[in-house]
């Protein structure tokens, strides 16, 4: 039960306090674009949910190796991004072979596989120096942190779309990003973080 409460803490962090869509930006632009055509919205998440799981617990057992761990960080980068292209690539022949998925499919998963929220993971795991099963609450969390970022954001969009108050000059884009930059330092005043240090 322990193991269970540390990844369920790790992955409640990951979305609420550190949403790394919203205080670091990473994935912000596939989240975006997400929400304005959430048309393939779940199955890209669901796609970014689960390379972050894969990789950060097949990046944190390589951190088990002794050599590995004491690597730099350009080499652990090294690493990290040659493990995300493995299990891209595993998953994109498996899903190709037995499942028969058409190339789009295959496009979107690549997209989502290559996100740089997806990245980001290991390399948190790595600073933090997190246990396995820390790890993939980490990036469960992650997938789940993209989720509530999307249909944050989305929600927004048709928000701002109906608004008639909105000056002319602000529609659109603007006001889209104006909107998410304020969901962003909503999500830094959680974590507790100083925007100035």
């Amino acid at each position: 039960m322990n193991r269970f409460s540390d990844l369920l803490l790790v992955a409640l962090y990951a979305i609420f306090i550190q949403n790394l869509v919203f205080s670091g930006g990473y994935g912000a632009s596939e989240a975006v674009r997400m929400a304005a055509k959430p048309r393939r919205f779940i199955l890209f998440a669901l796609s970014i949910a689960y390379f972050s799981v894969i990789t950060s617990a097949v990046c944190r057992l390589l951190d088990f190796i002794p050599g590995v761990f004491v690597l730099n960080d350009a080499m652990h980068a090294v690493i990290f991004i040659l493990t995300l292209v493995f299990v891209y690539l595993a998953t994109a022949v498996f899903m190709r072979i037995f499942l028969k998925a058409d190339p789009k499919f295959l496009n979107l998963t690549g997209i989502s596989a290559l996100n740089t929220l997806v990245l980001a993971i290991p390399f948190i795991n790595h600073r933090a120096a997190y246990s396995l099963t820390e790890s993939i609450g980490t990036g469960l969390g992650a997938g789940l942190a993209f989720i509530l970022a999307v249909a944050l954001m989305s929600n927004g969009m048709q928000r701002l779309s109906i608004n008639k108050d909105i000056p002319k000059s602000f529609k659109g884009s603007p006001a889209i990003f104006i909107y998410i930059a304020l969901l962003s330092l909503a999500f830094t005043g959680f974590s507790g973080g100083s925007l100035f240090a």
